[in-house]
């Protein structure tokens, strides 16, 4: 196993390395002449732009996949972009535009192999602690398997709460009033006895990203009073993009995906349900169903647009403020089916839904909310990636709200991005059955496989066709003999 200095040096030392011997390579496959005198500069230009562009890399702990695959693409491209420049303007020695292309596609394969064999896996070592209520930090902080870094909070009161305990526990009980928590800028004394537990605030939840920097965490335990978007899901997507491991108190245990105890009064966060080779086959499969349904469905979208404007006054798009992975917001993006001001009073969910009649409802409309047609355009988020094919359908942050004030484990569905279909969507589950509706969300993210999401679109193309079919015709009645369906 390697320690942290070792780390960081062995990843920027390979990291050259690699890049020396891809530039070669690459020199040598697409620059003719000698190799003395064509190669040796372009490949010098190549492992210094590479070395400095992937410095971010160096931490003193390896990050998790899905982030190293990130950030190796973003970095490369970076340098690559850098090095097209030095061409364009006419640097000597640096290496054609084709020689660039063709180190960049090497490296984004190579180093993330290099990142992965350099990884090590042993007792995470530097803890943040972040929340905003005294009594879970201290909690939290006795948890920890060592001592924390520091801690970041808000600033919670004017002065310290003064509690001790016994330096012979390193994890007293979370109900020990003993300890103490400054929480207008100074620091959580776990213990006296021993100077160096006295644990620093490095600043508010606000600051997370810079304090991972700087600190170069790897684990951070949340302590957050309740589980919001704005304040504990905002620090959960931080830590996913940082690949950093999370721990989070046993009172948010019912709203986050967990996987064990962690110390008394934690327990591990999953963020990641699917192992990122899952994720990617999932991703390949929602751009290509997604691409080629707008191709076939192209003239019945332009048919739509226009029978949307002839029924009715305005727009033919309709857009709303939905909730994607971890918290995160998008506008979603539907064929118009109400009248413009259907909302006007506020959200809520539509009649039809329950099986009534909704007065706010077009007769277009009703025939695109009946055969699920209203939803093609969101074929354009699932390209941009902010949705799925395959998943729970996603909600309005207001329903949200008031769904998790009822008590429900709503956000768990937040770890996986919605879908355009879902298990409970097959099993023609509305939004008037919510505790329904989230057990069949999280029995889909607990079955998920390729198989499964391929068998879940074709039932609901199925049930697509088998709502068209008499809709279709009752239309094409209507239309031969009006007056007797006046």
């Amino acid at each position: 196993m390697l320690r942290d200095c070792d780390y960081r040096r062995t990843a920027a030392l390979g990291t050259v390395v690699i890049a020396v011997i891809t530039g070669f390579v690459a020199s040598v496959l697409t620059i003719p002449g000698p190799v003395t005198e064509q190669v040796v500069p372009p490949v010098a230009f190549i492992g210094g732009s590479v070395g400095v562009a992937l410095i971010p890399l160096y931490t003193s702990q390896p990050r998790s996949t899905p982030a190293v695959l990130r950030q190796t693409g973003q970095q490369v491209g970076l340098a690559c972009l850098v090095l097209i420049g030095f061409a364009a303007v006419g640097v000597p020695g640096v290496p054609p535009v084709t020689t660039t292309l063709a180190t960049g596609g090497l490296l984004v394969v190579a180093l993330p192999a290099w990142y992965r064999v350099c990884r090590r896996r042993t007792r995470s070592h530097r803890i943040l602690v972040v929340g905003d209520e005294p009594r879970l930090l201290k909690s939290a902080t006795r948890s920890v398997p060592t001592t924390p870094v520091g801690f970041l909070s808000p600033v919670l009161s004017d002065r310290p709460i003064e509690i001790t305990f016994s330096a012979q526990s390193e994890s007293p009980s979370p109900t020990d009033d003993e300890s103490a928590v400054v929480t207008d800028g100074g620091r959580l004394d776990v213990d006296r006895e021993v100077p160096d537990r006295r644990i620093e605030r490095l600043g508010d939840p606000a600051q997370l990203k810079r304090v991972l920097r700087t600190h170069d965490v790897d684990t951070v335990a949340l302590a957050f009073s309740v589980a919001d978007r704005e304040t504990c899901f905002s620090a959960l997507r931080t830590c996913r993009d940082h690949g950093v491991e999370v721990l989070a108190h046993e009172s948010l245990s019912t709203r986050v995906r967990s996987d064990e105890r962690v110390g008394d009064s934690l327990v591990r966060v999953d963020l990641a349900p699917w192992p990122w080779h899952s994720r990617a086959i999932k991703r390949v499969f929602d751009v290509t169903f997604a691409a080629a349904g707008l191709v076939v469905l192209s003239p019945l979208i332009l048919g739509i647009a226009v029978a949307i404007k002839l029924d009715s006054p305005g727009p033919i798009l309709y857009k709303q403020t939905r909730t994607s992975l971890f918290g995160e917001t998008f506008s979603l993006v539907k064929f118009r089916s109400m009248d413009p001001n259907a909302e006007a009073d506020g959200v809520q969910l539509s009649r039809e839904d329950a099986g009534e009649t909704d007065p706010r409802v077009t007769k277009v409309g009703h025939w695109l909310r009946k055969t699920h047609l209203d939803e093609i355009p969101q074929l354009f988020s699932i390209l941009s990636g902010a949705m799925s094919v395959v998943g729970p359908r996603p909600e309005r942050p207001a329903i949200d709200r008031e769904l998790m004030a009822d008590g429900l484990e709503w956000p768990k569905r937040w770890f996986v991005k919605p879908g355009l279909t879902g298990l409970a969507q097959i099993n023609d589950v509305t939004g008037f059955e919510p505790e329904t509706k989230l057990e069949y969300d999280l029995e889909y993210v607990r079955r998920r496989s390729l198989w499964f999401d391929i068998k879940l679109v074709c039932l609901q193309l199925w049930l697509v066709v088998t709502d068209l079919i008499p809709l279709t015709l009752q239309l094409r009645r209507t239309n031969e003999d009006p007056e007797r369906h006046r």
